[in-house]
């Protein structure tokens, strides 16, 4: 397969890239005397450079060189002194981790992946679900900790539930509806200046939230009303917060909770089990609900929830997804969309060019998103692209390989644990011209422009067959939300740049005031 690819796509053409990419991977998978041949050729993986074990220890520490920076300076720190690879090595029963910052060794490390890509990175997350809930997980772990045979059964019930875009698109009204009802919200939440409160992320946790539920279980939580909202709902949104940084705390930075239960480990049994009591109940209530309103949606022509088409395959797994969905799927997002909105805000003459676009297919601010015009969006989805690699949620992908492979020269055994750190090379002048610019004009078709692209360098859903699950259904959610803010508002940023805290994804952070000015049209 070529290595580079125009960057010059249809819309078409860039929604179904991923796989045309992951089938041809299939196909063409690198020939087996070629790797072995570069095998017998590489240097020895023990001399793969890095920080000894004690020194990435004592970086860590209060003082220490790496205490106060985010992972992806640490990253650029260690590629900068060690190379485009290097080994972070293990301790306190961890393996260790080869970072690469190349997107050819991505390439290679996914097409040699083999029928069960295997992901560690969570071990504290599956230790919990596995010892503490698995009365909950006893059918499955979730997708995020089930690994080889176990994982690709769960995967293959749920796909065609959740991956198929027809199969999102099924919920554009649902999505809608939500974005619309917050949107009206925002409108009597701005103050004198016409700004969103300092805690707007957590407004748009709550939009995400009652999204994700009305998706997986047809049902409205009501949480967009102030006085009406379930406390619960509150801490919940800041135990998820916690949750994930203490994973980085865990999982990422130098912990010892494998050899005894740490103060933090303790504190993160105690989130996990406060966010799942929560969870259940609203679980609970969807699954009653669908009970009550089966013979009443046969009637009419309502679509079947994700809860209920996943049941109809396996009860269990349905409940299982339905707990990773409402879990996982709101700090990401909100960080989408929000990243999405400060970059519009912060360029204006690129959201004039998008509300030109949505002014053709929403006459009317209150026009109602359909499949059709959904479908004409070109310059929203490029928005959305440039957004996630300018101001990425993840830093990166990581895998164990499934066999023996060379990167940068080096022997790499299999079932090692590759970090493919991405967001370095989304600031990479190498690969995107002006990198650090908001220009999602580089996503579109164009007859004079004639860049390489390496579809290797932009995976902000993962790549292959342990793509994120949840990516149609996020993506909608960023559309529709983003097309009615831009419809209905005019985004204006007047303050610093906002804060990004790496807690197991990047997340905005501080007090984040938006000013939505309406539009006249």
């Amino acid at each position: 397969m070529m290595s580079t690819l125009r960057s010059s796509f249809s819309a078409r053409q860039v929604r179904c890239f991923s796989a045309i990419l992951e089938k041809t991977c299939v196909l063409n998978p690198p020939e087996h005397h070629t790797i072995e041949d570069n095998w017998s050729m590489a240097k020895p993986y023990e001399s793969i450079p890095g920080p000894s074990a004690f020194n990435m220890i004592r970086s860590f520490m209060p003082g220490g060189r790496f205490s106060s920076l985010q992972f992806s300076e640490v990253s650029r720190a260690l590629s900068a002194e060690y190379g485009p690879i290097f080994k972070i090595k293990g301790a306190f029963g961890r393996k260790d981790v080869i970072v690469v910052v190349d997107p050819k060794d991505f390439e290679t490390v996914f097409r040699t992946e083999g029928s069960f890509p295997r992901r560690n990175g969570f071990e504290c997350l599956t230790y919990y679900r596995k010892h503490y809930r698995k009365n909950l997980y006893a059918a499955s772990l979730g997708l995020m900790s089930e690994q080889g045979q176990g994982w690709y059964d769960l995967r293959h019930q749920v796909n065609g539930v959740m991956m198929k875009p027809q199969s999102a698109r099924r919920y554009i009204s649902v999505i809608d509806e939500v974005s619309s009802d917050f949107v009206k919200k925002l409108h009597d939440l701005r103050d004198l200046n016409l700004e969103t409160p300092g805690n707007f992320f957590f407004h748009l946790n709550i939009w995400a939230l009652e999204s994700i539920a009305h998706i997986t279980m047809n049902m409205r939580l009501g949480l967009l009303n102030e006085t009406n909202r379930d406390k619960n709902i509150d801490q919940l949104m800041a135990n998820t917060k916690t949750f994930l940084q203490l994973l980085n705390e865990l999982d990422i930075r130098p912990s010892v909770w494998k050899l005894y239960s740490t103060r933090k480990f303790k504190q993160f049994v105690q989130v996990n089990d406060e966010i799942h009591d929560v969870l259940e109940k609203l679980v609970e209530k969807g699954l009653k609900n669908l009970k009550e309103n089966t013979d009443k949606r046969a009637k009419s022509s309502q679509e079947k929830c994700v809860l209920e088409r996943l049941s109809e395959i396996n009860r269990d797994v349905a409940i299982i997804m339905a707990f990773d969905s409402l879990l996982g799927g709101v700090d990401t997002t909100s960080s989408a969309v929000f990243n999405l909105l400060y970059n519009l805000a912060t360029n204006q003459a690129k959201q004039d060019i998008l509300r030109e676009e949505l002014l053709k297919i929403l006459p009317e601010k209150d026009t109602p998103l359909t499949k059709e015009n959904m479908s004409n969006m070109p310059y929203l989805r490029a928005c959305v692209k440039e957004a996630l690699r300018v101001t990425p949620v993840t830093i990166g992908n990581i895998r164990s390989t499934g066999r023996n492979i060379v990167l940068q020269g080096y022997q790499i055994p299999k079932e090692t644990d590759i970090l493919m750190h991405t967001q370095v090379v989304h600031l990479d002048e190498k690969y995107y011209s002006d990198s650090k610019s908001f220009h999602p004009e580089r996503w579109l078709r164009s007859e004079d422009k004639r860049e390489n692209y390496n579809p290797f360098t932009f995976l902000p859903f993962g790549f292959g067959s342990r793509i994120c699950v949840g990516r149609r259904f996020a993506e909608l959610e960023i559309e529709c939300l983003v097309a009615r803010m831009v419809r209905k508002y005019h985004l204006e940023w007047n303050h610093p740049p906002p804060k990004i805290r790496f807690m197991a994804i990047n997340m905005p952070h501080g007090d984040l005031k938006l000013r939505l000015r309406e539009t006249l049209a």
